[in-house]
C-alpha cells in the first residue's frame, strides 16, 4: 500500500483496505490486523468504525450479533462528539429496518439509542466531516418515533444531501428523503 508508506500516520489507506476486503473476502485475521493498525493511528475514527461495522454485518462477513457487539463496544468507549454512538443505530438499521414495525422504532431501547446519538451529534465539532450523515439517520429515526419536531430540526440542518444512510438504500434516495422530511414537517406543524 503505497499511500500508507507515503503517510504512515494517516489511517485512511487502511480504512480503504477494509472496503476492498468486503469485495475480496479477506479473512477475519487480516481484518483484525488492519483494525489494529487503524486504531493505533486513530482510536475513534468514525469512517474506520463505519467501514468495520459494514464488514461485521451479516450481509458481508459477519452476523447481526457481531455487528451489534462491535457497535455497542465502540459506542461505550467513545468520547462524546466522536459520533460513534450512532453505530448501534446503524447496526440496528442494517439488520432490522426492512422488517421492523412502528412499535419497534418506538421501543425504549431504540429511543435511548437515538437520545444518546443526539447528545453525541450536539457535542461534535462543527467541522466533523460525518455530522450530516448522523443527522440524516437521526432525522429518519426521530420521524419513525413520531418525534416530529426534533426530526424536523435535524432535517433543517442537513437539507439537500441524500447520499447517505438511510436514503441511499432506497431506489430513489431523493424521493425517500423528501417523503420522510415532508412527513416530519406535516406532523410537526400540527403540534
Amino acid at each position: 500500500m503505497r499511500a500508507a508508506e507515503l503517510n504512515p500516520d494517516d489511517p485512511t489507506p487502511h480504512i480503504n483496505e477494509i472496503w476492498a476486503e468486503l469485495d475480496l473476502g479477506y479473512s477475519d485475521d487480516v481484518m483484525q490486523e488492519i483494525w489494529k493498525k487503524i486504531t493505533t493511528l486513530d482510536p475513534h475514527h468514525y469512517d474506520a468504525y463505519y467501514a468495520a461495522l459494514q464488514y461485521w454485518c451479516a450481509k458481508w462477513r459477519g452476523s447481526e450479533e457481531r455487528a451489534m457487539s462491535f457497535a455497542q463496544k465502540a459506542a461505550v468507549g467513545a468520547p462524546l462528539g466522536s459520533l460513534l454512538s450512532a453505530l448501534p443505530l446503524i447496526a440496528w438499521y442494517e439488520h432490522r429496518d426492512t422488517d421492523a414495525t412502528s412499535a419497534d422504532f418506538r421501543s425504549p431501547h431504540l429511543i435511548s439509542l437515538v437520545d444518546t446519538a443526539l447528545a453525541d451529534v450536539a457535542a461534535a465539532p462543527s467541522d466533523h466531516p460525518n455530522t450530516a450523515e448522523v443527522r440524516h439517520l437521526l432525522a429518519y429515526f426521530l420521524t419513525r418515533q413520531k418525534r416530529y419536531d426534533a426530526a424536523l430540526g435535524q432535517f433543517r440542518i442537513v437539507d439537500g444531501y441524500v447520499g447517505c444512510l438511510p436514503w441511499k438504500y432506497w431506489t430513489d434516495p431523493a424521493a425517500a428523503y423528501c417523503q420522510w422530511r415532508d412527513r416530519a414537517a406535516h406532523h410537526a406543524r400540527q403540534h
